[in-house]
């Protein structure tokens, strides 16, 4: 009885003996680099992907396979072809597509014809694939809006003791203050020349609305020299990120 040997191309070889995407990601290596996880199993088969949720592109992708070298081969080369492609152009490739892949040859199978069953397996995980990435596209934006809220909280808890107390304040406490230093270090050189300066509103503690009165709306140094002395010591002397803005 002759044993017909069984042949696989050099291609195929190599992505079931070395594969270089075997492996797993998690919810913590997506939210370390932004992206979208997607996890999806069918049959010896599973699939994690990372995704860009703003392009949905595949950032990266791994597998794990329990069937045998031909599943290793095809979770490997999948993993390879989907990378860099929109979810939707990974998620149209076919099982002949990661086949033909795998040839050494465009004519010559990559796999023995009682293997090529097995290739009918990457639609069916792609399909899994696009079925769960529009819930993981939502989980990661949800992640990343609070993730937003934690670095405005940090933000704020680094901010000086005297920084925290300004933003603290109400809107009328801080035109006050405001009012303190313009009285002490800005009003009289500007009344000296017949003009004056009125604060109009605080905008989200940092945008400092202002009326110029008299000589001074006239006076060419109120949009530069008059308005960059008078941010600098209200910046001094308040909060380093205040903006003062001339009502024109």
């Amino acid at each position: 009885m002759t044993v017909v040997e069984e042949k696989f191309s050099k291609k195929f070889d190599e992505a079931a003996t070395q594969p270089k995407y075997r492996g797993a990601y998690d919810m913590d290596d997506a939210g370390d680099k932004g992206m979208a996880f997607v996890e999806a199993k069918f049959k010896d088969t599973k699939a994690y992907w990372l995704v860009d949720g703003i392009e949905d592109r595949v950032y990266s992708a791994k597998f794990f396979a329990y069937g045998g070298k031909v599943s290793v081969a095809i979770g490997e080369t999948l993993c390879s072809m989907v990378k860099g492609l929109t979810v939707d152009e990974a998620c149209s490739l076919k099982g002949e597509d990661v086949e033909a892949f795998l040839r050494d040859e465009p004519e010559v199978p990559a796999v023995p014809e009682s293997k090529q069953k097995a290739f009918a397996n990457v639609e069916e995980l792609l399909k899994i694939v696009q079925q769960e990435y529009p819930a993981a596209k939502a989980v990661a934006e949800a992640s990343a809006s609070i993730n937003k809220d934690d670095v405005k909280a940090a933000s704020f808890a680094e901010l000086s003791m005297a920084e925290q107390a300004w933003l603290g304040l109400s809107k009328e406490d801080q035109i006050t203050q405001i009012n303190m230093v313009l009285d002490e270090k800005v009003r009289p050189a500007l009344m000296a020349d017949g003009g004056n300066v009125q604060v109009l509103d605080v905008v989200e503690g940092e945008k400092i609305m202002i009326q110029y009165q008299g000589a001074c709306g006239s006076c060419g140094s109120s949009l530069g020299s008059t308005l960059s002395f008078m941010e600098q010591a209200l910046r001094k002397d308040i909060y380093n990120e205040l903006i003062v803005v001339p009502n024109m």
